[in-house]
């Protein structure tokens, strides 16, 4: 199925997200576009033109704009730990990100997103539904209803604990080509009982989507199941 990507609207949603954390001088300065106009854009007054906006998008999602909106949004306490949930649920990024995930991964063919319950939900959700594909979220206990669970436990690390995550039968597709989404990877061990829950249900993990990474212990697990379909939007030395 053809996924149909309107850039038009797509630039006015990441604009209108930006500017919750941007001036407008700043985006013109970024653009290369006067404030007047991107006022306009961003107030619905006009639509940029198809070539304009793809190079809009280009601009606004490079490497590069990520770092600047990266040192603007990702905080972390006295201890230097980073508050997800202010990330996790916020609107603006989730937007961002979930745009960002979709320009991706719109060729690669998957078929479901899957995602561990909770913090990721919000974005697998709007990844879910920008690809038009299913949402598979996996579970820490048994859901009421299912007679039968796929199951998969692992320790982490501090404090050490035995988590089991649960998928009721039937839920993933035989077949079916995943894309894992995580709101933070750091030592890749939960991705690990994702790409595994995924396997015993016949369905192929073949993608993986971040919000936040942490060092870079994860990549060798993610590489060791989807090859070089990942990616990441925030990444962080190790903290």
């Amino acid at each position: 199925m053809t996924l149909y990507i309107d850039e038009k609207e797509l630039v006015i949603e990441i604009l209108t997200s930006l500017k919750r954390f941007f001036k407008f001088k700043e985006l013109e300065n970024i653009l290369g576009i006067s404030v007047p106009t991107l006022w306009r854009y961003i107030h619905g007054d006009i639509k940029p033109s198809q070539d304009r906006s793809r190079r809009m998008i280009t601009k606004l999602l490079d490497s590069d704009m990520i770092n600047v909106i990266k040192e603007k949004v990702v905080k972390t306490d006295e201890e230097g730990l980073i508050n997800v949930y202010n990330l996790a649920y916020n609107i603006d990024i989730l937007t961002i990100a979930s745009i960002d995930a979709m320009l991706w991964a719109q060729d690669m063919g998957f078929t479901s997103v899957a995602t561990v319950e909770t913090d990721g939900i919000p974005l697998a959700t709007l990844i879910s539904k920008r690809l038009n594909i299913k949402l598979v979220t996996i579970k820490r206990k048994k859901e009421v209803g299912f007679n039968k669970f796929i199951e998969v436990s692992y320790i982490t690390r501090a404090p050490p604990e035995i988590v089991s995550l649960y998928l009721p039968e039937g839920i993933i597709g035989y077949g079916d080509k995943v894309l894992i989404v995580d709101d933070l990877v750091r030592s890749g061990r939960t991705s690990i009982a994702l790409f595994e829950l995924i396997k015993r249900a016949g369905a192929r993990p073949a993608g993986f989507y971040a919000l936040i990474s942490i060092g870079d212990a994860w990549r060798e697990v993610v590489e060791r199941y989807v090859g070089g379909n990942y990616k990441v939007l925030f990444r962080l030395g190790t903290i």
